[in-house]
């Protein structure tokens, strides 16, 4: 019809409301403005850091759920975790595999491409998990 020009599809098949929704909301993480943006707010990037990085963290399992860069899953390594598994839907994820690697980590944090409740971790069961749920909600150019 006139409209199937604008619909987007997925394996030949029209791609449902939430699929839509999901794919636009995941590539709105893709590049790496949105992320320079959070980590260049140092107060919030450093509070994140100092409630990661506690004793409670030393030989834990850990999920980094939504790990964009994957600055929660270093600052977890760091900590001594002994293992994070780092998920996120988006394809910052290339970049943050880049970044676990040059830090050093990749023996210690594994970065898995999808949906966290879509993902299989290697594991039955993590102790703590860690997530960024609000990106800069509320606090982007400090309104909070």
């Amino acid at each position: 019809g006139r409209f199937a020009a604008g619909r987007q599809r997925r394996r030949g098949r029209r791609l449902t409301t939430g699929e839509r929704v999901d794919k636009g909301y995941f590539a709105s993480y893709d590049g790496l403005g949105i992320h320079h943006t959070m980590l260049a707010d140092k107060a919030r990037t450093e509070t994140y850091r100092d409630a990661i990085q506690q004793p409670y963290m030393a030989g834990k399992r850990v999920l980094d759920i939504g790990c964009g860069t994957s600055i929660l899953s270093l600052f977890a390594a760091a900590a001594g975790a002994a293992q994070v598994f780092a998920v996120d839907a988006s394809e910052i994820i290339d970049h943050a595999r880049e970044v676990v690697r040059r830090n050093g980590m990749d023996d210690r944090i594994s970065l898995i491409r999808g949906k966290v409740e879509q993902v299989a971790l290697p594991t039955a069961k993590v102790d703590v998990i860690i997530s960024e749920w609000m990106g800069y909600f509320l606090l982007y150019e400090a309104m909070l």
